[in-house]
C-alpha cells in the first residue's frame, strides 16, 4: 500500500456527501463482519478457558451486540446516503487527517484498488 502524501491530503475533495455515507456505510459493515466472525468464534474459544477464566465472559458476550451494532449504523449510513439529495462538494482533507490507518484512507478517497481491512496474508499481526 502506498502512503497518502500531506499534500494528496490538503488537495483533496469528493464528488458528494452521499458517497462518503455509502463508503462509511461499507466499511462500517465490514467492521461488523469481523465482528460477527469474532462473536461466531466465541463459544470455541470459552469452552477451552479454565473454569476460573469465565469471570469476565460479560465482555465477550458484548461482542455480539458490538456487531449488532455495527450493522444497525452501516444502515444507517447507507439509508441517509441514499436520502441525501443534493451533491454538494466535500473537502476530504480535514476528515482524512483525522484517520489513522492506510487503508481506510484509500477507502475514503475511493480508490479503486480498496486495500483489504489490515488481513494480510492471514498470519497474525502483533501491533
Amino acid at each position: 500500500m502506498s502512503q497518502i502524501s500531506r499534500k494528496q491530503e490538503r488537495s483533496v475533495s469528493f464528488p458528494s456527501i452521499a458517497r462518503i455515507l455509502e463508503i462509511l456505510a461499507d466499511e462500517t459493515d465490514d467492521l461488523a463482519a469481523i465482528a460477527e466472525r469474532l462473536d461466531a468464534l466465541i463459544p470455541e474459544l470459552v469452552a477451552h478457558l479454565p473454569e476460573h477464566g469465565t469471570s469476565d465472559l460479560r465482555d465477550l458476550q458484548r461482542v455480539d451486540a458490538l456487531w449488532q451494532h455495527l450493522r444497525d449504523i452501516s444502515r444507517v449510513l447507507q439509508t441517509l446516503s441514499s436520502m441525501t439529495v443534493a451533491d454538494v462538494p466535500v473537502d476530504l482533507a480535514p476528515l482524512i487527517a483525522q484517520v489513522r490507518l492506510d487503508y481506510f484512507r484509500h477507502r475514503l478517497l475511493d480508490d479503486p484498488v480498496k486495500p483489504a481491512l489490515g488481513l494480510g496474508d492471514g498470519q497474525p499481526i502483533l501491533f
